[in-house]
C-alpha cells in the first residue's frame, strides 16, 4: 500500500530540512519540494513554515502529521493482519454434537465467502476424546456441548445452556396418573421411585449428556440397568416410545408425540454449547470470525432456553 508521500512529509517534520529529508527518503531535492508544493495547493494552505532553510510545521501542517502516522500505524496493522490470514491456510475443528456439525454446516457458506482459501478440517468424536486433541495442540478450535466448562477455564466460551430433560413412556403408570397435568417435574427422589425398575437408554460413555447422567445416578448411588447406549437423541424417542425403556434427551429434541411424557427434573441439568480452544492458539481474523459466525447462528436459530 502506497503511504510513501504521507512518509514525504514526516521525514521534512522530523528533520526540519528539505536536503536531509530528501536524503533520508532516498528521493531528489526537486521531487520532494515539487510533492510539498503539489499538496500545500490542493489543501489550499501551508504545511510549514519556512524560515532560513528551516521548516517548521503549521498548526495544520501538524493536524496532517498527527493522521499521516495514524494511518502509517494503520496500514502496518493491517498488511501484519493479511499476512496472518494468508498463512491461516488450515483450521482443525472438533466437533462432539450432530448440533455442531449443523451449525457448521449453516455458517460455512458465509465463512468461505470471506476466507474461500481457508481450509476447515473436521473431526466429530465424544467430548472426552475432542477435549483431550484441544488440550494435546492437535485441534485449533472445538465446537462441543459440555456438562460443565470449569476444567476448560481459559480455553473456552460459551454459546449457550440447554436443558436435559427426562423421557418415559406415556404407559408408564406415573404417567397416566399425571395425564392432563401441567406440572411435568421430577426429583431425583421421584424418579427413582417411580423409574428405578425400568430399563435406561443413554448416551454413548463420554459424551456430554452421559457425564450429567452418571453424576446425577452417582449422588443418589444408583445403579440404573442399561437396555441400549447410543449417541442419537432421535434413536433415544424411538425407544422409549416403543416402551423399551426411559432415558435423557436435549430440550431442544424433544418431539411433539402422545408415546413419550418429558419432565424437567429438579434442580435442572443443562449442557452447555461451547467453543474450546488450544492453549496456545493465535485467534486470527478467520478464527475471530467463525467464531462470530456461531454465535450470531445460536442466537438466531437455537431458541430453547
Amino acid at each position: 500500500m502506497d503511504i510513501r508521500y504521507l512518509e514525504y512529509i514526516l521525514a521534512l517534520a522530523e528533520t526540519g530540512n528539505m536536503t536531509r529529508a530528501a536524503k533520508k527518503l532516498y528521493v531528489s531535492q526537486p521531487t520532494l519540494s515539487q510533492f510539498l508544493t503539489k499538496q500545500e495547493t490542493e489543501l489550499g494552505t501551508p504545511l510549514f513554515q519556512r524560515s532560513s532553510g528551516t521548516y517548521t510545521l503549521t498548526p495544520v501542517g501538524s493536524l496532517y502529521a498527527e493522521y499521516a502516522r495514524k494511518v502509517i500505524s494503520l496500514t502496518d496493522s493491517l498488511e501484519k493482519d493479511i499476512k496472518r490470514v494468508s498463512n491461516t491456510s488450515r483450521i482443525r475443528i472438533g466437533t462432539s454434537a450432530s448440533s455442531a456439525l449443523q451449525m457448521l454446516s449453516s455458517i460455512l457458506a458465509d465463512f468461505r465467502k470471506y476466507y474461500p482459501k481457508v481450509e476447515l478440517v473436521l473431526s466429530d468424536d465424544n467430548l472426552r476424546s475432542t477435549s483431550n486433541l484441544i488440550f494435546r495442540g492437535e485441534l485449533d478450535l472445538a465446537f462441543v456441548t459440555a456438562n460443565s466448562l470449569e476444567q476448560y477455564k481459559g480455553q473456552s466460551i460459551e454459546l449457550k445452556k440447554e436443558e436435559v430433560v427426562f423421557a418415559a413412556p406415556s404407559i408408564h403408570p406415573y404417567c397416566q396418573k399425571l395425564s392432563g397435568s401441567r406440572n411435568r417435574t421430577l426429583n431425583s427422589q421421584q424418579l427413582l421411585e417411580h423409574f428405578d425398575k425400568y430399563p435406561f437408554i443413554l448416551q454413548h460413555k463420554g459424551s456430554c449428556i452421559r457425564y450429567l447422567v452418571e453424576d446425577f445416578f452417582d449422588k443418589q448411588d444408583f445403579n440404573p440397568t442399561i437396555a441400549c447406549s447410543t449417541s442419537h437423541a432421535q434413536s433415544i424417542c424411538d425407544m422409549v416410545s416403543s416402551n423399551i425403556g426411559v432415558g435423557f434427551i436435549p430440550a431442544g429434541n424433544e418431539v411433539s408425540t402422545k408415546q413419550i411424557t418429558f419432565f424437567s427434573l429438579e434442580p435442572r441439568i443443562y449442557r452447555i454449547h461451547s467453543i474450546l480452544y488450544r492453549k496456545d492458539l493465535i485467534m486470527n481474523p478467520p478464527h475471530k470470525y467463525l467464531i462470530e459466525l456461531a454465535q450470531a447462528y445460536v442466537n438466531t436459530s437455537w431458541n430453547q432456553s
